[in-house]
């Protein structure tokens, strides 16, 4: 099985790459239990990669913390009494999607700066913990930027009027803006964590 694995390594990334973005665009329209059953299965899928191909284990926490991420997401486009959403209803102070947007880069930071350290040590290279999160940080919030400029596309572009993902001028900024407090806090609990326990990354036997 290691052989195969390591064998056809660039074509299951490939395929677990495709996998994770299909499942991400279908994401808000797909069911409860159907979600229930494709994130768990495709966490397992990359853990059981990582772990055959680079002999590396992934912290289940992380994953819980990327599952969790999802449920969160589910939750917000659950349809309650056929109308009501979360995503949809306007809160007085805080939208359910400036909470996504701050507490989702809390909970996936944590997974980066790990996966990164790990990478990192797997070829060799030994860098400091901090300089690691502040490279994690730096690559969430490029991904962020980039989601808004798709967003902006698909509501410029694809929608027969403009407005229906834009919800206003400082909608863009607004997004950013929470991604960068909840990533900077998710960076900084995992960079006290790590440290702290001064943790190595597990290599199997």
């Amino acid at each position: 099985m290691s052989n195969i694995v390591k064998r056809f390594g660039p074509l299951i990334i490939a395929g677990l790459f495709i996998w994770g973005v299909v499942f991400l665009l279908k994401l808000p329209h797909l069911k409860v239990w159907k979600i229930m059953l494709v994130c768990p299965s495709y966490l397992w899928a990359v853990y059981a990669f990582v772990k055959t191909r680079y002999g590396v284990k992934i912290p289940l926490s992380l994953l819980f913390l990327v599952l969790a991420s999802v449920a969160l997401d589910t939750v917000g486009n659950l349809r309650f009494g056929g109308a009501f959403s979360m995503y949809d209803t306007k809160f007085k102070y805080f939208q359910y999607d400036e909470f996504m947007h701050t507490t989702v880069p809390a909970l996936i930071a944590p997974v980066i700066v790990w996966l990164l350290r790990a990478g990192l040590d797997y070829f060799g290279h030994r860098l400091p913990l901090g300089l690691v999160t502040l490279f994690a940080m730096t690559i969430m919030f490029t991904i962020s930027g980039f989601y808004e400029i798709v967003e902006l596309w698909d509501d410029k572009y694809m929608w027969p009027t403009p407005g229906m993902r834009i919800h206003g001028s400082y909608d863009t900024a607004n997004d950013l803006q929470c991604d960068l407090i909840g990533m900077t806090v998710g960076g900084l609990m995992a960079y006290a964590i790590l440290k702290r326990q001064g943790e190595a990354v597990q290599v199997a036997a």
